[in-house]
């Protein structure tokens, strides 16, 4: 920005010597500064995809290209900031973000994610209240930033263990009907996706309470293990009643009839891999019972009466997930919400179907064609793609994997269903339509929550059947299962299957699974 200046001088009214050539002069000047902050912001970009990556190094240097073009952004020092920590370089990471934070951002959202940044390099560092004091002062420019109200609510629970050493058992709100320790059973390394979320349930006169895997795509009310019906003393048959059954805190439930008495995957892996017993599953009917509360920063689950969640939002007799996402209206009572899948050249909307019982995600060959991901399950592509064994209607079959991001959407218009066309003569001969799928042209999409990329499989996994229309045929269009590698990264997940509806808080930080 060194431009010389020509031109003719003169006299403004003011007195101060002027160049007739000004004008244009810091006309170029804007200009160039325009440009180089374009560049910058292009730079920006590279080092945030070497960041989804896991390219450190390489993010490194495209955020200092970047902050030499453009220096007074806080923004940029805030991402280099964010690479040096994942690299383990906390003193350089504290250096830049107290530098983000320090320059901020006239967008007052953007300069409190500066201040989560450096709470966030703070509490790695061990400085807690230093942490705190910084994502505070984000909370007073934004006070719905996720990056600060979940930083704030993990260090605030932080201190409080060092203080104190564990948490105090969770206290019943006004609406609850029980309050219990989260129970999400850890997930090894060597697995793939998150682990399972289980409440307590007592049974009869025995002794301990049992292990129940909360499971939103599973039709029936209750499954319980072969093994827990003789540990109960219950004679195993293709059913059984379970008598007297409650939560472990107390609360009455009563008798489950027709339970399902069946082995099921899940507790096969919880048992290899976990290390852990599950007695059995609680499926939709039994969910449509009761709102699910999961507050994963204060490990707590709070079970409540249906429809409650809907009244704590409107209230505010309690606190539940602060975005509200409203279910598409679907066959069943499967929660399913608008989404956008994002593979790395391409971004298309699809139905995601909330699932609690599955540790990863799953998308179904319909909408890995429309991410340009692959034609089909013998596409070339996918030859040397790592495989998961997955359950079909057909069969167990190996789904490759792929290195996705999934993102909750917000409809502003209408989300319409289209059945495909058929004759009277087809539909009299096959007795069903042609399948039917979700149109989202005029739908308005905006993205509402973004989450971390994860390694989801493709294939038309059995429980897609679960949007099977009984008259018009099998869903055709692009879906996913949502399974715990997405919804554990949300700080809170309010659940409600009678209402069909989620309410979340967003992710404080978005980290990115690296491709298998």
């Amino acid at each position: 920005m060194g431009k010389k200046r020509t031109g003719s001088s003169g006299v403004s009214s003011n007195g101060c010597s002027m160049s007739a050539d000004d004008d244009a002069f810091l006309d170029a000047a804007f200009k160039e500064a325009g440009a180089e902050r374009r560049q910058a912001e292009e730079l920006s970009n590279e080092g945030d995809e070497c960041t989804s990556l896991g390219k450190w190094d390489i993010a490194v240097s495209q955020y200092t290209k970047a902050i030499k073009l453009d220096p007074n952004n806080g923004v940029h020092y805030c991402k280099r900031s964010f690479a040096h920590t994942a690299a383990g370089r906390l003193a350089a990471a504290i250096e830049d973000a107290k530098k983000g934070a320090s320059l901020g951002n006239d967008n007052n959202q953007i300069a409190a994610t500066c201040y989560a940044q450096l709470g966030f390099v703070y509490s790695k560092d061990g400085k807690l209240k230093e942490a705190l004091e910084a994502f505070e002062k984000g909370l007073k420019l934004d006070i719905v930033n996720p990056g600060c109200r979940h930083g704030y609510d993990e260090t605030q629970v932080a201190l409080e263990r060092e203080n104190g050493g564990e948490l105090a058992p969770p206290v019943k709100c006004a609406d609850d009907l029980e309050a219990q320790k989260l129970m999400t059973l850890p997930s090894p390394e060597e697995v793939l996706g998150k682990g399972f979320e289980v409440v307590l349930l007592r049974i009869g006169t025995y002794e301990k309470p049992l292990r129940f895997l909360l499971s939103t795509t599973l039709s029936e009310e209750v499954v319980i293990t072969p093994n827990t019906c003789g540990m109960l003393g219950l004679k195993i048959e293709r059913t059984i009643e379970l008598e007297d059954v409650s939560f472990d805190g107390g609360m009455h439930i009563g008798t489950l009839s027709d339970c399902t008495v069946s082995g099921f995957v899940q507790a096969q892996i919880a048992d290899k891999a976990l290390r852990t017993v599950i007695h059995g599953m609680l499926g939709l009917p039994f969910l449509e019972r009761y709102d699910i509360d999961l507050d994963r920063v204060r490990s707590e689950q709070r079970i409540k009466e249906a429809g409650a969640a809907a009244k704590a939002a409107s209230s505010g007799i309690s606190r539940i997930g602060a975005i509200h996402s409203p279910g598409i209206a679907l066959p069943g009572i499967i929660i399913g919400i608008p989404m956008f899948a994002k593979s790395s050249s391409k971004m298309v909307p699809l139905v995601g179907i909330i699932d609690t019982g599955s540790m990863f995600s799953v998308v179904n060959w319909a909408a890995a064609k429309q991410l340009g991901l692959a034609k089909g399950p013998k596409d070339s592509k996918l030859e040397r793609a790592t495989k998961v064994a997955g359950a079909t209607k057909t069969g167990v079959v190996e789904m490759p994997l792929v290195n996705i991001q999934l993102n909750i959407c917000h409809a502003t218009g209408d989300i319409a269903c289209k059945a495909a066309g058929l004759s009277k003569e087809e539909f009299d001969a096959k007795g069903t339509g042609n399948g039917w799928h979700l149109d989202f042209k005029n739908a308005g999409l905006q993205t509402c929550v973004d989450f971390g990329r994860v390694n989801a499989a493709i294939g038309d996994s059995i429980q897609f059947d679960l949007l099977r229309d009984s008259a018009v045929g099998d869903f055709t269009g692009p879906a996913a299962l949502i399974g715990q590698d997405v919804l554990s990264q949300a700080p809170r997940l309010t659940l409600s299957v009678k209402d069909r509806q989620l309410w979340l808080d967003a992710p404080g930080r978005i980290i990115h699974t690296t491709a298998m």
